[in-house]
């Protein structure tokens, strides 16, 4: 999960790699781009596979072309590899993604692991020495704010003490200001109630049960369970509801009502049936 948290978070908005590189690089984004995930096999006709954890475009908006691509690595433990594989990953992107520039951010969960990861790489080639961007606890951005993805990415890191109601509060307002989809607010409240230290979990249990935040993320998962139960049952019985139909359904935030279709939906003969009303 240590690994694969922080991947996620930048799977389900892109954009956050542009965050991180705007925050701990002096690399200029153009302001109108797009960002998108790249193909993470970079491997040459060669025998030899090099596949990085996530490969991250920007795009010039105006002409389509890409201006850079950022590599993201979890370093979760000591690989001399690395040191080897880093320097082909940077060149490879260009390949790839045919960008005039790469840049490679290295995620480091562990203080000490980061302090390995921030030296030199030495190429042997003049003027070609890697120096990788290392993220870690104690250099996380989003420790102090920013954008909801970064605030959740910092926990992530374990940048934000979440066993304080100040930590555990700005975590939660995080994953609500998103305005993610439910199934998504689902997947980023598991990876940090999976992450956050057992003293920590009972605070951010209590605090999911108040009026806060019970309406704005608990519930809203729990409707959105329900509404696709209703639409597999609709299914199973040969009943495809409209595009405006499913609409009605996900957008619904009565509980009631949900169940009022559901137990419709058992015994209707139509689509009509179960919305009569």
């Amino acid at each position: 999960m240590t690994h694969e948290a922080p991947i996620e978070l930048i799977r389900q908005h892109p954009g956050l790699a542009v965050e991180l590189l705007q925050a701990m690089t002096d690399v200029k984004v153009p302001e109108d781009v797009s960002v998108t995930l790249g193909a993470t096999d970079m491997s040459a006709t060669v025998p030899v596979q090099y596949t990085a954890d996530m490969l991250v475009v920007i795009s010039d908006v105006a002409s389509g072309e890409p201006v850079l691509s950022v590599i993201i690595e979890p370093q979760l433990r000591d690989d001399e590899t690395k040191r080897f594989s880093w320097p082909v990953y940077v060149t490879d992107a260009r390949r790839v993604s045919k960008c005039p520039a790469a840049v490679l951010l290295v995620l480091c969960p562990d203080p000490l692991e980061a302090e390995k990861c921030r030296q030199i790489i030495h190429t042997g080639h003049p003027g070609f020495d890697l120096i990788p961007v290392i993220i870690d606890p104690l250099s996380s951005p989003g420790r102090d704010g920013g954008s909801p993805y970064l605030t959740i990415f910092a926990a992530c890191m374990g940048a934000i003490d979440m066993a304080t109601e100040a930590g555990a509060h700005l975590v939660l307002s995080a994953i609500r200001d998103t305005a993610a989809g439910a199934g998504d607010q689902k997947r980023m409240t598991t990876i940090n109630m999976s992450l956050a230290p057992d003293d920590a979990r009972p605070i951010l249990e209590a605090m999911m049960a108040t009026t806060e935040f019970k309406r704005t993320i608990v519930d809203r998962i729990y409707e959105q369970g329900k509404a696709a139960y209703l639409l597999r049952a609709l299914r199973s019985r040969g009943l495809e509801p409209s595009e405006a139909q499913q609409e009605q359904i996900a957008s619904c935030a009565d509980e009631a009502q949900l169940d009022r279709w559901f137990d419709r939906a058992m015994t209707a003969t139509s689509v009509t049936e179960v919305f009569a009303d």
